[in-house]
């Protein structure tokens, strides 16, 4: 498989057959967490632009055993190849200003579920 050949399910299995790509993506070596922070916010501006223009599935920190983030993350994006899905990686400001590396797997999604309880009078939503 080419990185830029079409994402494709493995039919064999069963379920929703969805493929996305995941990254789980850490401090580079020798950074700490610490420093990755004065550079959050252009991080976080662009996630929510890959947010708006649809890529981003899930995302968020990983936490350690105080439920504190310690400076490592996962991203789920949609997209139609491998190197689509690296070019968009690429393109956080923390991998472009090697602060972070990623690693990033081709991901099929088959089986489990959620709910969600949105409020639109209220303006609130639920997921679990």
């Amino acid at each position: 498989m080419a990185a830029t050949d079409e994402a494709r399910p493995d039919e064999r299995h069963a379920g929703a057959q969805k493929v996305f790509f995941l990254c789980l993506t850490q401090p580079a070596q020798g950074v700490r967490a610490a420093e990755l922070y004065p550079n959050l916010p252009e991080h976080k501006k662009w996630v929510a632009e890959q947010e708006s223009q649809g890529r981003i599935f899930v995302a968020g920190p990983l936490l350690d055993e105080d439920y504190r983030s310690f400076g490592s993350g996962v991203l789920v994006v949609r997209a139609r190849s491998l190197a689509e899905a690296r070019a968009i990686f690429d393109s956080d400001p923390f991998h472009a200003m090697g602060l972070r590396t990623y690693q990033l797997w081709p991901w099929q999604i088959n089986e489990g579920s959620f709910h969600l309880n949105a409020s639109l009078s209220g303006g609130s939503f639920e997921i679990s």
